[in-house]
């Protein structure tokens, strides 16, 4: 049984050809000939999920385990809006997403009709692009839709980049046919790749020379999914004494020759430290940066050259305005230019690992003798997540304790919404990655953003191995830790929002489990058998109201320097 509406049984061909099939739907009536075809056909994997908010960032989370399109669907109105942040944080993060919106005839729009909105191009710049298709079911109409709806997808598949798909549907829209009716070409874009590199190194001279003449290199990774032969090429530019390659867990990329835990590095870092340790060259891959210390020290007293490798950006990634190359190419193709030069004469590197040997040693020594709550729980916990698993993060404070803490472990994936870093579909999107990954998944995160979010939970996919560590102090701690400026407790209130709130009822409600600890001794206890296998998800709660945390933060990177 399919949709009469020939615009979706189009649409239900096309997105087969190009084998998307995990389909998002909120409940909704004007997307009925959507739930109707999509719900009963067999060849795709569709999700019911009540808040289109959640239902975004869910979708998210599937996109990114799979690195393929997921289709999200609503009805018209307010619940279209509701994806916003999903697009946006998918727009950043180059995750691909399909909306299909469904809309009310262009005629209903502003005479006071419910549910209508001004729906088409609603997205604007966040999506790669936005298509309006029409209800002429003329072989023309269908010709103009079906080269659209192959143009929109070609675009998402390319550019890894949502896309927005707007149908207004007409009553009736509970029609049902037996047959289909329709037989879409599929129009294919190949993308191009360039072979050429190897037969124009003479382009490349002026680059060769300053990566040969210059002595310190330094390789800045920001957020970038898992590719194939990436480390390895990283490794091999290592060998070189003048480079330097720091990552951040959103790099993927792991390995003792590279820098981790750039804070603990450089946080409290002098000027004049800086300027000694700053590069000649600096090379980024990747996007946003978590660092905010590193991007500062950049932009104020930047390198002397600045390239950036990567491929598919509409704009320059001038992100510490002193951009001189931008390299549209992969890494890959970077390597084949470079992979000849002779190995500098340096102790760049060398002074780099003094000082991460000196940091690594303040570091131990204050886990041993401060007994602070808030700061040993995030390192327990860290060291404790399971081998060959994926490990989601809260943004805030969280992600900036993991880059502080945490081991590279290449066993262990970690994600973290830094797209646009909002707070939002934490727990939607570690969802998603649980739903569609064959590893366990866990997540760690801060109150706000649990509770924020926490209609995620309002979803009947959710695996049994799931599990989620709550750290809770009752309140957003990160803007203690990144205002200098003390506010009178009036104004800060609007800053930290204060509360009282627990997830034990919560958990009660969607039936997980629920533990909750407020000391070393019951943590220590409790993560050694978390991720036992269990009949449904669970829920560790750390309580650490009762430590000034943002305050012990500034102890920590004060004692390091």
């Amino acid at each position: 049984m399919y949709s009469n509406k020939k615009i979706v049984q189009s649409l239900g061909e096309i997105l087969k050809k190009n084998t998307i099939f995990h389909i998002i739907i909120s409940p909704g009536s004007r997307n009925a000939p959507i739930i109707i075809h999509f719900a009963q056909y067999k060849n795709f994997k569709t999700y019911s999920i009540v808040d289109e908010r959640c239902a975004g960032f869910f979708a998210l989370g599937i996109a990114q385990q799979i690195r393929k399109p997921v289709v999200l669907s609503c009805t018209s109105g307010s619940a279209v809006v509701n994806y916003y942040p999903a697009v946006t944080e998918a727009f950043y993060q180059n995750i691909p997403l399909i909306l299909v919106t469904a809309d009310r005839p262009k005629e209903m729009i502003g005479i006071f009709e419910g549910q209508s909105i001004h729906q088409e191009n609603i997205f604007q710049k966040h999506v790669e692009t936005s298509v309006q298709l029409t209800e002429n079911e003329s072989k023309l109409g269908i010709w103009y839709n079906e080269k659209l709806i192959n143009e929109s997808i070609n675009k998402c598949i390319l550019k890894n980049k949502p896309i927005h798909i707007n149908i207004p549907f007409s009553e009736p829209l509970y029609q049902t046919t037996n047959q289909l009716q329709v037989k879409p070409k599929i129009i294919k874009t190949l993308p191009i790749k360039n072979y050429c590199i190897q037969k124009t190194f003479k382009y490349y001279k002026k680059e060769q020379y300053l990566w040969k003449k210059y002595k310190k290199k330094m390789i800045l990774l920001g957020l970038h999914y898992p590719e194939k032969n990436m480390e390895k090429i990283l490794r091999k530019l290592s060998l070189d004494p003048s480079v330097i390659i720091l990552t951040e867990t959103t790099s993927h990329v792991y390995g003792k020759l590279f820098f981790s835990n750039i804070d603990q590095l450089i946080f409290n870092m002098t000027v004049k430290e800086w300027i000694n340790l700053k590069p000649h060259i600096l090379l980024t891959i990747g996007v946003n940066i978590i660092s905010k210390k590193i991007k500062f020290f950049l932009r104020k007293y930047p390198p002397i050259y600045h390239w950036h490798i990567g491929e598919n950006y509409k704009n320059y990634p001038d992100t510490y305005y002193k951009l001189t190359t931008y390299w549209s190419m992969t890494l890959e193709s970077f390597f084949k230019i470079f992979h000849n030069s002779n190995l500098s004469v340096s102790d760049y590197r060398y002074k780099w690992e003094k000082l991460r040997k000196k940091r690594i040693k303040k570091h131990k020594l204050f886990l041993k003798k401060k007994k602070f709550f808030r700061f040993k729980s995030s390192f327990f916990v860290f060291k404790a997540i399971p081998n060959n698993s994926i490990l989601q993060l809260g943004n805030s404070m969280i992600i900036r304790y993991y880059e502080l803490f945490h081991k590279k472990n290449s066993t262990v994936q970690s994600y973290c919404n830094r797209g646009t870093s909002g707070i939002d579909g934490c727990v939607s999107t570690a969802i998603g990655s649980a739903v569609s990954s064959k590893k366990g998944v866990t997540l760690i995160i801060g109150d706000i953003s649990f509770f924020y979010d926490s209609n995620a939970l309002w979803n009947n996919y959710i695996p049994n191995n799931f599990r989620i560590i709550l750290i809770n102090n009752g309140g957003g701690n990160i803007f203690r830790f990144i205002s200098k400026i003390k506010f009178p407790k009036k104004i800060f209130n609007f800053f930290e929002t204060k509360h009282i709130l627990s997830a034990d009822k919560i958990c009660e409600m969607y039936n997980w489990k629920y533990e909750k600890v407020s000391n070393q001794h019951t943590l220590k206890n409790s993560l050694s058998f978390f991720w036992k296998k269990s009949d449904r998800p669970s829920l560790l709660e750390i309580d650490t109201h009762k430590y000034k945390n943002a305050e012990i933060l500034k102890k920590y990177l004060s004692y390091l320097s």
